[in-house]
C-alpha cells in the first residue's frame, strides 16, 4: 500500500469515528429532549438519562477528536508567532506535537488497562448498570488516534522541513 493509500484509510477511519460522534451526539440530544419534556411536562423522570448522557459524552469527545486533529479545527492561538518566526513555530509545533504524542501514548496504555479490569470485573454504572468499559474503551480509541494523528503530522513536519512551513 502507497503513503497516499494509507493516507486515504486513515482520514476514512477518523470520518467513522466522527460519524460515530455526530449520529450519539443526535441521540443524546433526542435523549435529554425526551427526558425534559417526561421529567417537567409529564412529572416522570427518565431512569438514568444522566448515566446514558455521561457515558455518550465520552464516546462524542473522544471520536471526535482525530478528525478535529487531521482538519485543524482545534482553537489555536498565535500571539507570539509573529515574533518567534518560521523557525520559533516550526520547533514550537515539533515540541508539543512530541510532547501531545509522548502523554498521550502514557494516557492509552493506563485507559486501556483500566477498560481490561472494568470488563473482567463487571462494572457498571450505579443505576441502569450501563458497563463502563465502553467509556473507557472509547477514550482509549479516541486518544490512540489522535496521537496516530499527532505522530503523523509530526513525521510530516520533519520530513517537509521548515522551508515549506507555514
Amino acid at each position: 500500500m502507497t503513503t497516499q493509500g494509507a493516507r486515504e484509510v486513515a482520514e476514512r477511519l477518523l470520518h467513522v469515528l466522527a460519524a460515530i460522534s455526530g449520529a450519539v451526539l443526535f441521540l443524546l440530544m433526542c435523549l435529554v429532549s425526551f427526558a425534559v419534556f417526561r421529567r417537567y411536562v409529564m412529572n416522570d423522570p427518565v431512569l438514568g438519562d444522566a448515566e446514558l448522557v455521561q457515558i455518550g459524552m465520552s464516546i462524542v469527545v473522544m471520536m471526535a477528536m482525530p478528525y478535529a486533529t487531521l482538519a485543524g479545527a482545534h482553537i489555536r492561538v498565535d500571539i507570539f508567532d509573529s515574533k518567534i518566526g518560521v523557525w520559533g513555530r516550526f520547533i514550537g509545533d515539533i515540541v508539543a506535537r512530541f510532547i501531545g504524542t509522548f502523554i498521550l501514548l502514557l494516557l492509552i496504555k493506563k485507559t486501556w488497562n483500566k477498560a481490561l479490569d472494568a470488563y473482567e470485573y463487571g462494572d457498571v454504572t450505579n443505576m441502569i448498570e450501563i458497563p463502563v468499559w465502553i467509556a473507557y474503551f472509547a477514550i482509549t480509541i479516541g486518544m490512540g488516534g489522535y496521537a496516530v494523528v499527532l505522530c503523523s503530522q509530526l513525521i510530516i513536519q520533519l520530513v517537509s522541513g521548515v522551508r515549506d512551513y507555514e
